[in-house]
Order: structure tokens, then C-alpha cells, then sequence
């Protein structure tokens, strides 16, 4: 069947109903000038003009970081001109999500290219005492170009293991320096390779020291094709900042790291242009998740750990010069498990794993607006709890984590955490209060059929009970 589009079903809508179906896919405020810039974008599925050698690859990942605490996602108390350069150079995403709404399941789908259920860090996060990691059989992103004879380098927050097993040098990186896990956790570490070179941690540099490690590398390896993961700690809580940071920005500490975040950015710019490789380096930038206690969501319901979209709708920004058109914004979903595909397009390499989630964004970076996946999966802990297409997004549960509590059985669950389906506006410029459901009965269906579909998938790959509650 023929799917509306959630750009022009509001004039035909009388009154609300009880169940809700959520429409999905216009763009947001910020990209009213997408059909403006549509001329400077390269033909869809024509050639990219890029350098005949493979191009750099750098990822910046920001730690719940919210999807409104960007100027070019409309922030105005936080100041990001590096990271709004960054969008300037080239496609900003406005339907761009996370895997999964907390950090492990998150970076392991964005590593891994799969959900997070697959590789079974779908559950909770990986805390201090847990002693799984990511499994050696995942082809990391690592692993990946490493087939193409790239140099690797993993700088920041790692939180897919904390035994050696399962740290960055096992997963096809030449380098390491960063900390296993979250920054509230107990034997908070930072290691330098294999090695264990502070505790306590002094966070007030972490940033600050994660971006001479990568600087350094993007000078000593300029020559060669090289990938470099920078991860983040921040600004996931307890929030630091450098004293030059400290106390500058409109929006708090919260806003004080993101500033810091911000300059490391330009920072890696500055290398690239410096080393002379900017125009062959594909550039990304997004964060694991939505924002936590503090933290802008642009308007998005809900935050971190939640299925509503502030839970999972994060900046997305790639950059390439000369093969992503500069001042591009789109509306195309797209997730974060969709990296990995991407980049073996670009290699033109087969992913090792006979099962990748993600689909190739070359398509939508040559100019195509369409997005590659019918349907995205919103989980919950292993649960998938929502789907969601271009136009419309439907959930059955979008509370906290922890609201399950000790309830066995969704439907014993009190108040507004019981079932309650809905038909969303995808866009989510209402906020995501309001349930369309009633009005677009096939649509509704649809989406449930998806969703019934995903969950005979999904459930098989389930390894924990469902009322076991988050610890945080």
C-alpha cells in the first residue's frame, strides 16, 4: 500500500484517538533550505568525485549528547562553529538515529553495523562487574578497513568490554588510548594501549588529552589511509571541563563540555587541513544516544533511555569533500548501524558478517533521497518496542528502562507505562503527544505487522528477562 506522507496528513486530521501512530519524516526547522540546495548535490547514483586513493576516515562520537545542542541542529546557548563548519562542508541529517537509546548496545550497533541483539550487548550496559564484552567473532569498523590496509586508532570511551579480550587492539585496532567504560562507574581506569596508566582518572583533560593523542596520529600517519575513532566521554555525567572551558558557555557545565567538544573538533580539522588531507577525509560526527538529566533535545520528546525520539534521534553529520556536496541537509532516515556498510561500499568490500542491519549511505551522500531501510527497530533492553518508517513512527512502549521494574508481563505494568500503542508523526516537531492511529487504520497495521515481524526475529536472540531493571 501506498504510504502517506506525514508532510501532508495534518489538514485532513479531525480529533485524536486513543492509540498512537506517530508520523515521521519531514525535515526539521533547520532544513527548510534542502529543496534550495538540491541543484548542488551530485546526481543520485552517479560517480563520486573523490581522490583515486581511499579516503581517511575519521568518527567523532559524543556521549549523550543532545540532538538540539548543536548550533546547526538550532542550539543558542551553546557555542559549536567548529562542529557547524563541520555540517556546513556537508550533509547534515535531520532523521539521523541512534541503535539503541543507552551507550553499549548503542556503540556496539554503530561498531558492528547489526543491533545490538545480535552481538548480545542489547541488555543494560556493560557495567564494571560484568564480565562480557564484544564477542571476537563481530567484524568491527576497525576490522574492517584494516582489510584495505588502513592504520587504526581508538581514542576515547570504549564501553563494549572491559577484559582484554575485548578492548580496541582486539577488534582491529593498531592503538588505544582511552577508558573502558562510563565515566560514573567505579574503577574508572585509562589505558595507553594495553597498559593501565591512570586511576583515579583526571577528567578535567580528558578531553583535552584525547585530542593531542589524535592529533598526533592524524600527523604521523598523514601518508597512509588511516582511520581514527574519537570517542568522547562527554557530556555524559559526572561533567568536567578544562579550566579554559569552565564557566564560558550560556548553558552551564553541560554546555561548558560541549564547547570543549566543540574546539576539540576544529582541532581535528585544523590537522587535516594542516596535513593537507582534509579533501580525501570522510568526516562523521554523532552521538550514542539523546541527553540524560540535562541537555537540549530540540524540542524531541522524551531523552536517554527512552524509545521517544529524544532517546534516539542524535546529530548526524558526514563530511567529504568532493563527494558529499557541501550545505546539504536531509530529511532520509538513517541510523548509526548504517557507518559500517558505507564504508565497505566506499572500499568496495563484502561485510564479513552474513547478517548486517545497516544499509549504505553512499547513495544518500551522491544525492538520493531515499532512505535504504523500509523500516527502523526501536528496542527496549532486547525487546523491540517500536518501528518506524520514512513518514511514521509506531511505539508500544517508550518509557525509561527502569520503569519495568519488577513486572514480568507488559501488562501489569501501572500507569502510563502499560501498553499504549501509537501512530506518530515521524518528524516529531509535536513533540510525539499526539496519536494518529484511528485516522490511518492500513498504515497502523503495517507497522504492526513490522513490528510482530521484528519481534519473531529479535526474540530468538533474547539471552535476559525482560523484568530485570536498568541500574541507573
Amino acid at each position: 500500500m501506498k504510504i502517506v506522507s506525514a508532510c501532508n496528513w495534518r489538514a485532513r486530521l479531525p480529533k485524536i484517538a486513543a492509540s498512537v501512530l506517530f508520523a515521521a519524516g519531514c525535515a526539521d526547522p533547520g532544513a527548510l533550505t534542502e529543496n534550495a540546495r538540491e541543484a548542488d548535490a551530485p546526481p543520485a547514483g552517479g560517480p563520486i568525485a573523490h581522490a583515486a586513493a581511499p579516503p581517511n576516515i575519521v568518527v567523532i562520537l559524543a556521549d549523550d549528547l543532545g540532538y538540539g545542542d548543536i548550533g546547526a541542529y538550532g542550539a543558542n546557548r551553546i557555542r559549536t562553529p567548529n562542529i557547524d563548519r563541520l555540517a556546513a562542508s556537508g550533509l547534515r541529517f535531520t532523521q539521523g538515529y541512534a541503535s539503541a537509546n543507552v551507550c553499549s548496545p548503542s556503540r556496539a550497533g554503530l561498531m558492528t553495523g547489526r543491533y545490538a541483539i545480535r552481538s548480545g550487548l542489547a541488555f543494560k550496559v556493560v557495567d564494571a562487574e560484568s564480565t562480557h564484552g564484544l564477542p571476537e567473532a563481530e567484524e568491527t569498523l576497525g576490522e574492517l578497513v584494516k582489510r584495505r590496509g588502513y592504520r587504526t586508532l581508538y581514542v576515547g570511551k570504549w564501553h563494549l568490554g572491559n577484559f582484554p579480550e575485548h578492548l580496541p587492539l582486539k577488534h582491529g585496532f593498531d592503538g588505544f588510548f582511552g577508558v573502558p567504560a562510563s565515566n560514573d562507574m567505579p574503577n574508572f581506569t585509562l589505558y595507553d594501549g594495553g597498559v593501565l596508566v591512570e586511576q583515579p582518572v583526571e577528567q578535567s583533560t580528558l578531553t583535552r588529552r584525547y585530542t593531542d593523542r589524535a592529533v598526533r596520529f592524524i600527523a604521523e600517519n598523514s601518508a597512509a589511509p588511516f582511520m581514527l575513532f574519537l570517542a568522547h566521554t562527554f557530556p555524559h555525567i559526572p561533567l568536567y571541563a578544562s579550566g579554559e572551558f569552565r564557566g564560558k558557555s550560556a548553558a552551564g557545565l553541560y554546555g561548558d563540555t560541549v564547547e570543549e567538544l566543540d574546539w576539540s573538533t576544529g582541532q581535528i580539522l585544523a590537522a587535516l587541513e594542516e596535513q593537507g588531507i582534509a579533501d580525501n577525509t570522510l568526516v562523521v560526527f554523532t552521538s550514542d544516544n539523546g541527553p540524560f538529566f540535562e541537555g537540549g533535545t530540540g524540542g524531541l520528546r522524551g531523552g536517554k533511555g527512552t524509545s521517544w525520539d529524544g532517546g534516539y534521534r542524535v546529530p548526524l553529520i558526514a563530511s567529504w569533500p568532493g563527494a558529499i556536496a557541501p550545505g546539504r541537509v536531509t530529511g532520509t532516515m538513517a541510523m548509526n548501524i548504517d557507518l559500517l556498510p558505507t564504508i565497505a561500499d566506499i572500499l568496495g568490500l563484502e561485510t564479513a558478517a552474513a547478517m548486517v542491519d545497516g544499509r549504505s549511505l553512499l547513495p544518500v551522500f551522491r544525492g538520493a533521497d531515499e532512505s535504504a531501510h523500509d523500516f527502523l527497530y526501536y528496542f527496549n533492553n532486547e525487546r523491540v518496542v517500536g518501528v518506524r518508517s520514512q513518514d511514521w513512527k509506531y511505539v508500544t512502549h517508550a518509557y525509561y528502562l527502569g520503569s519495568l521494574g519488577a513486572f514480568e508481563k507488559f501488562d501489569q505494568l501501572p500507569g502510563f507505562a502499560a501498553p499504549y500503542e501509537m501512530l506518530l508523526d515521524a518528524d516529531g516537531i509535536d513533540g510525539e503527544a499526539y496519536s494518529y492511529a484511528d485516522r490511518f487504520p492500513g498504515i497502523l497495521n503495517e507497522h504492526k505487522e513490522a513490528l510482530k515481524s521484528a519481534r519473531r526475529q529479535f526474540d530468538a536472540l533474547r539471552t535476559r528477562d525482560l523484568e530485570e531493571t536498568y541500574p541507573r
